[in-house]
């Protein structure tokens, strides 16, 4: 956070190499964000719109929260915008609903084990993969979590907001967003269980 705060404080002061360093960090992220609410096509202007909002308004942010979040907030809104401006709709429809994964038997309705991973030791990744690797192997499954969990997920883990702000955005009930996040947590954790088993992603 002291890193943060630091850096918060140069954007402030218009840094230019600031400023490059929090889009090197997050505009990833915000196209990742923006992509189920508005489609890959304008992802991009979601993204664009956001660094503009977020930098002229960056001596207001206080850093109540973390620049990530306040990040996240503002994309959902400009990608809200700009499907009102274009009438542009995703449908959402099938959301929720799993779409026939390899380990989707392993869950009930709730999104529960049916059949729990093996307990695995809090020190077992570090042991089977190098920092890089495990890092390289999260992000490659997290990417192939159905689009509704992925968005679920990356919304909570990464970008900080509230079940109400993510049932806000995806236009679901915070029951649903619990069940989704329930459902794409214990897929990571699938992961981690396999390599445990067989030491490979």
């Amino acid at each position: 956070m002291d890193d943060e705060q630091a850096l918060l404080k140069r954007l402030r002061q218009g840094d230019k190499e600031a400023l490059e360093s929090v889009i090197k960090l997050h505009h990833a992220f915000l196209i990742a964000m923006a992509t189920p609410l508005v489609g890959h096509e304008l992802a991009d202007d979601v993204a664009q719109e956001t660094w503009i909002k977020a930098f002229s308004a960056i001596k207001k942010f206080e850093g109540r929260s973390k620049l990530r979040t306040w990040l996240a907030r503002i994309a959902i809104n400009e990608a809200h915008a700009i499907r009102r401006k274009t009438g542009r709709e995703v449908s959402f429809d099938g959301w929720g609903h799993d779409q026939g994964s390899p380990i989707s038997t392993r869950f009930n309705e709730q999104g529960a084990w049916d059949a729990p991973p093996s307990q695995w030791h809090h020190d077992t990744p570090e042991e089977l993969l190098t920092e890089a690797e495990l890092h390289e192997c999260i992000h490659k499954h997290l990417h192939k979590l159905p689009d509704d969990q992925q968005s679920v997920v990356m919304m909570r883990e990464l970008g900080g907001l509230d079940y109400t702000e993510i049932a806000r955005a995806l236009n679901l009930a915070e029951g649903n967003i619990r069940v989704l996040l329930h459902r794409g947590r214990q897929r990571m954790h699938a992961m981690l269980n396999h390599f445990e088993e067989v030491g490979t992603c």
